[in-house]
């Protein structure tokens, strides 16, 4: 975790009760990030031949969600985190507001919640898909009802920013788009101000870091988009930056196992 505050916790096996917290993740491909996987393709004893070919055995979800699940878990080994990773590739703020909606009503509660919608809602509209397309007023209707939702079954939500459109420096329609996504960015925080939840803003990281960086060019890793949407792994690993720092921060971690531990008296 990006420095961690000090912790007087026992190990594990010393007497302290092992416990777990569930986290969810609710928004776009962004979080999603489907990856092919083949078994043999992680034995790192038994990898495939240099030209040979593997078949796809299945998808699972990697990308920064993955790599901060495992940060969680080597940070606190003593706690189990069940981690709930609801993203969907191409999935506007309507989208996702129906999966946050069917997940509360299977009764589902959070220790901690990942929210971050809105590229696909403006990009939709660039695409000239029109019917998928959602407005700023709709928008909003939509976050609002997902962190009322939130309110009642996540002990704390965070409202992530989306990331730019890259390349950062293009001109033309890449800067309308990010001066539109810009303006959903802000309704996000606003709704968040509202609603009581932490928001996370990974657009000036990603400003500053692309105005410094070549965009990627097939598998070179030194720019933060694959194709102008999607993150590289140079491009996780700065969001997954931003919330580790969030998290250490705010020690949101440390207060909801906390919040857990049963009150001395009471004993």
């Amino acid at each position: 975790m990006h420095e961690p505050q000090p912790r007087r916790a026992e190990p594990a096996g010393a007497g302290q009760r092992h416990r777990t917290l569930t986290v969810g993740f609710f928004g776009t491909s962004i979080m999603e990030h489907l990856e092919a996987f083949n078994q043999q393709m992680a034995n790192q004893a038994a990898l495939p031949a240099v030209g040979s070919t593997v078949p796809v055995e299945g998808w699972r979800r990697r990308g920064w969600v993955h790599r901060l699940a495992l940060s969680l878990r080597a940070t606190w080994p003593q706690v189990g985190f069940e981690i709930r990773n609801h993203g969907q590739g191409g999935a506007t703020s309507r989208t996702v507001a129906g999966i946050v909606e069917r997940d509360l009503a299977t009764g589902a509660d959070y220790d901690l919640v990942f929210l971050g919608v809105g590229i696909n809602d403006v990009w939709r509209r660039f695409q000239g898909r029109l019917p998928e397309a959602v407005d700023l007023d709709e928008y909003t209707q939509h976050l609002k009802a997902m962190l009322d939702g939130l309110g009642g079954s996540a002990r704390t939500t965070i409202v992530m920013s989306e990331t730019p459109f890259g390349p950062l420096e293009d001109p033309g329609t890449v800067a309308e788009m990010n001066a539109e996504l810009t303006r959903y960015n802000e309704a996000a925080r606003a709704a968040a101000a509202t609603s009581g939840a932490l928001f996370l803003d990974v657009w000036a990281p990603f400003t500053a870091a692309a105005r410094h960086l070549q965009p990627a060019d097939g598998d070179d890793p030194t720019g933060l988009w694959s194709d102008g949407v999607h993150l590289t792994e140079l491009g996780d690993t700065l969001l997954l930056q931003q919330a580790e720092r969030l998290l250490a921060e705010h020690r949101i971690i440390d207060k909801l196992l906390t919040s857990q531990l049963p009150d001395p008296g009471a004993a």
